[in-house]
């Protein structure tokens, strides 16, 4: 039984071989019958020892028996002729083997990878997503809308070919930015958790590969800010990707003041923003850049803070481990800031002055969560408390709960308070509420 089966695998490879042989096409590295099939690149080939020619119909019998023997060793002759002449000693096994010349197996390599048909899921997989991800996608989505919130809370015209180029141009310089950042980082974040999935760490995507995308995107966002927006707004552009992709990226691993150049990068956006529409002489835009400036504390502090030691092990310099109570400080101090810079935002008449109730509520979550961090930060790094580990310990657990709040809580607070900006614009109302419209407005 084990005989028959071997020389049916054997007999249905010989057919297959004949069909191919006797004119029928051999698709290799194509698709056939809706799957893709192998091509050959090894170092040795097998072909049949058996050639059937015109006779295949008639010569079942023989090959059955012929094979029969070969399989079991029981005959030191294999002839498929029938005749008596003895066959050459190798015709005994049912497949010849052979080596590969190197320079053949390299050219079917490259048959294969020129005739092989890129379908949508390799080209996503191998090319789109990795690239996509060298942008930091949510990052620059999030530096984008605060330009557009910050274009659309402009007191002057605004026209949408403008909006589009500046929309555009902004997400092709924040992303250029997030290329090199990755380019230049991969020995580092490999020690990370957090960054341990990024491209240029999996080798997706080489560092060379990250420049280059990086000088394309950078090349053709700053031409969008400067033909379709102004030069100014074409300068910052520029200078968001040299601030955040050299500078912030290089001081990273040498002082902790790294979070505030950081922060800097941060407040280029909604300047871009405003001064595609507006003079940045105006008082409002500084407001909104402030806004960007200080909440970029309460929000990478508290992050940093639960992957301090991460930061650590992989060579940044981060304030949440070289001093963890100046950490928690920082993000309280800059949620407070946020009070002044909403209330500038109405002084200046860009917002209403119902603004500063919903204002003050999202401030006020973000302030008290804050404190919250810092006052247990301020505990836990007491004199008394250092020399207690257990009370340490626990309260350092505490500490990180209110650090995951904070975070959440600023994750959510800007969104917020931009959206509220522009539902508060000063006049979008005045169609409900025309008495508001002839108050006499301050001026700056």
């Amino acid at each position: 039984m084990e005989e028959t089966h071997v020389y049916e695998s054997l007999h249905s490879c010989m057919i297959s071989q004949y069909r191919s042989d006797s004119g029928g096409v051999r698709h290799v590295g194509g698709n056939h019958g809706g799957r893709q099939q192998h091509i050959n690149t090894a170092p040795i080939e097998f072909t049949p020892n058996f050639g059937y020619g015109d006779r295949a119909p008639s010569c079942d019998k023989k090959v059955r028996a012929t094979a029969i023997k070969t399989l079991r060793c029981t005959d030191d002759i294999s002839n498929l002729s029938g005749s008596g002449t003895p066959a050459d000693p190798s015709a005994q096994l049912p497949f010849r083997v052979k080596l590969v010349d190197p320079g053949e197996r390299k050219s079917r390599r490259s048959s294969h990878a020129t005739n092989q048909a890129l379908d949508f899921k390799t080209l996503k997989k191998k090319i789109i997503i990795p690239y996509l991800q060298l942008t930091k996608p949510r990052l620059t989505i999030l530096v984008m809308l605060s330009a557009i919130c910050s274009y659309a809370l402009s007191p002057y015209p605004a026209s949408i070919s403008e909006l589009l180029c500046l929309t555009i141009g902004t997400t092709l310089c924040s992303g250029s930015a997030n290329a090199i950042n990755m380019g230049r980082e991969p020995d580092f974040d490999r020690q990370m958790v957090r960054t341990q999935a990024r491209p240029v760490v999996r080798g997706d995507v080489t560092p060379t590969q990250a420049f280059e995308f990086a000088a394309l995107i950078g090349t053709l966002g700053v031409s969008a800010l400067y033909f379709g927006v102004n030069p100014t707004v074409a300068v910052l552009g520029a200078s968001n990707i040299a601030l955040y992709g050299w500078a912030y990226t290089s001081m990273k691993r040498k002082h902790i003041i790294n979070t505030w150049l950081g922060a800097l990068v941060g407040t280029i956006p909604p300047l871009m923003g405003w001064a595609a529409a507006s003079p940045l002489s105006h008082p409002g835009s500084w407001c909104l850049a402030g806004l960007l400036f200080a909440w970029q504390f309460p929000h990478f502090n508290t992050l940093s803070h639960n992957i301090r030691n991460e930061y650590k092990n992989a060579g940044y310099v981060m304030t949440a481990w070289k001093n963890p109570l100046l950490n928690a400080r920082v993000s309280l101090r800059y949620s407070m800031l946020m009070f002044p810079l909403c209330f500038g935002l109405s002084y200046f008449n860009i917002t209403d002055w119902y603004y500063q109730i919903d204002a003050g509520l999202i401030n006020a979550w973000l302030t008290f969560w804050a404190f919250k961090f810092y006052w247990q930060q301020r505990i836990n790094y007491s004199a008394k408390t250092l020399k207690d580990n257990v009370k340490f310990n626990k309260g350092l657990s505490v500490a990180n709960i209110y650090a995951r709040k904070t975070f959440m809580a600023s994750v959510l607070h800007l969104p917020a308070i931009l959206i509220l900006a522009i539902i508060h614009k000063k006049g979008r109302w005045d169609w409900i509420y025309p008495g508001e419209a002839k108050r006499p407005q301050e001026r700056f």
